[in-house]
Order: structure tokens, then sequence, then C-alpha cells
């Protein structure tokens, strides 16, 4: 008797599904799961591995239901590839290079190296490339939580002014998440009194807390709305786990674009396309990361 269609997942002991055998062999290619996980579904008498599952490939639905086989430290609702973000991470690293991934980066790189060349004259450009760049790393996110596996192709705009309007959106989620800090921070310097600067600093901490889950709310809602305190710090509580690997992630990221940013002071031309290419790979990646954090965890999130 072949297989099911439709079958359960097991990752870890947690449940998800059911899905049809060409979506197992998309999360088995995602490395969402792994071909030692277990499946199962109606009409089966025992969880079989995916290796095995996929081994004789489902035809049809069983047509007898079955009481579901006990299988151990099983426990149901968890989101799809929760022990698995860390594979996906990896898996990542090389996303930036996919489709026409190598092209964006050669191609950016040249056109931001160009503009630290400018200066005064590069303001419209600046504010075009970054939010051509950012309105890309939407893309990514959207595309990611879409379970797509390449980059999205070069994404369409309406002129400058919604380039304009990604720009906005970007630094007024900086702003939201730094400015009270180096606001109460600053006042040390009036006052002469130190309380400011740590007051200004522990905030300033919880910025960057703040800032990966705020990113990816704006990102997914598309608006400024969705900054609202209720629903980014209750979407880090329920993925908290994710979450720190995420900004573990993120200050890695970081640490590496700030030795680049020393090559480019140490080497103009070759230290600069150095770092702006470490800069577009680098936000290619934390985007397809966010992306990720919202795919594995979508059911828990409950935003859509």
């Amino acid at each position: 008797m072949p297989y099911p269609n439709n079958v359960q997942v097991s990752v870890n002991g947690q449940l998800a599904g059911p899905y049809s055998v060409d979506h197992v062999r998309s999360l088995l290619s995602t490395r969402a799961i792994s071909t030692e996980d277990h499946v199962w579904g109606e009409g089966m008498p025992e969880w079989v591995t995916v290796e095995a599952y996929l081994l004789d490939a489902p035809l049809s639905v069983g047509a007898t239901a079955m009481v579901q086989p006990e299988l151990p430290q099983v426990a149901g609702g968890g989101s799809l590839g929760e022990s698995r973000f860390i594979h996906f991470v990896i898996d990542a690293l090389s996303y930036p290079f996919r489709g026409d991934g190598l092209l964006i980066l050669c191609l950016g790189t040249l056109l931001f190296t160009g503009l630290n060349f400018l200066g005064r004259f590069s303001i419209f450009l600046t504010i075009a490339g970054w939010g051509y760049l950012l309105l890309m790393l939407q893309d990514v996110i959207h595309g990611t939580a879409s379970e797509e596996k390449v980059l999205p192709s070069w994404p369409d705009f309406d002129g400058f002014g919604e380039l304009l309007g990604k720009w906005f959106q970007f630094f007024a989620t900086l702003a939201v998440c730094f400015a009270p800090g180096i606001f109460v921070a600053f006042q040390e310097i009036h006052t002469e009194n130190p309380a400011f600067a740590l007051a200004g600093l522990a905030l300033i901490f919880l910025g960057l807390l703040y800032f990966p889950m705020a990113i990816l709310c704006v990102a997914m809602f598309d608006t400024l709305g969705a900054l609202n305190p209720v629903l980014v710090i209750k979407s880090i509580l329920v993925v908290k786990g994710h979450y720190a690997v995420t900004l573990v992630i993120m200050t890695a990221v970081l640490a590496i674009q700030y030795l680049t940013t020393g090559l480019s002071k140490m080497l103009p031309i070759i230290g600069h396309l150095v770092d702006e290419l470490d800069a577009l790979w680098s936000a290619v990646f934390v985007a397809r990361v966010l992306g990720g954090l919202y795919l594995v965890n979508r059911r828990k999130l409950g935003w859509f």
C-alpha cells in the first residue's frame, strides 16, 4: 500500500502539517526538516522517517482512517521547523549569491562606492539608492516568508516618491528605536549628571534588542504602525529563543562590518569596494534571516 499524500511532520517531537508529499520534499530541500525526522498520515500503521516515506512516493490519500500511533516525546502545536532555525541560518549564508544575487551585489557595490566619492552632490542619488535597496530587502523578507529559495527579481517602483518613502520608513524605525536613548544620554552634557549617560546607554541597549523585530514587523506589515510596542514586544517574547539567535547573528555581522569599514579608511578604493560588498551581502543575509524568523514561527506569531 502506498503512503498517503498528506502527512504530519514531527521535528524533535513537535508536530506540523498535514503537508503534501511535494511540500515535504520542499521542506527537505530547504533543510527545514531532515531525512531523519518522522511523518505519519491516515492509513499508516506507524511513524516512518522522511527518507523512508519519500522512497515510496505517495499515489493517493489513504482510505482507511486509523488511530495515530504513539510517537515518543510528541508534543502538538509546535511551529514548523522550530529546531531547524540554525540550519536555515547556515543555508542563508549562500542566499545572497543565488539567482541575480551576484549581479546585484556587484552593481550595488559599484553604486554605493561611487556615492562615497560624490559627497554632498549625491544626496538624491543616495536616497534613491537606499530606497531601492530597502525595497529589495523587503522583497527578500516577503519572499522568504513565502518559502522562496532564491532572491526575488529586481523590484518595480513607482518613481522617486516610493523610494523616498522606504528611506523614510527605515530611518523612522531607527529613530523610534534609538532616538530616546541618544536624547537622554546627551542630557549629561548639559547637566553634568552621569546618571543621564547611564540611562541613555540602557535605553540604547533596549533599542538594540527592539530593532530587529521592529524591522521585521514594519517590513511584513509595510506600515510604521507596526512599530506598536504591544506587537513588537509580544512577538519577541513569543519567539525569544530564535530571536536570541538572530541578535547574536546581527551582532556578528556588525562586528565584521566594523572591520571592513576600517579597511576602507586604509585603502581608499579597494577598501571601499570590500566594505560596500560586505555591507550589501550582510543586508541581504540579515533580511533572509529575519524572513526565516517569521517563516519558522508564523503559527506562533499569528500575524496574518
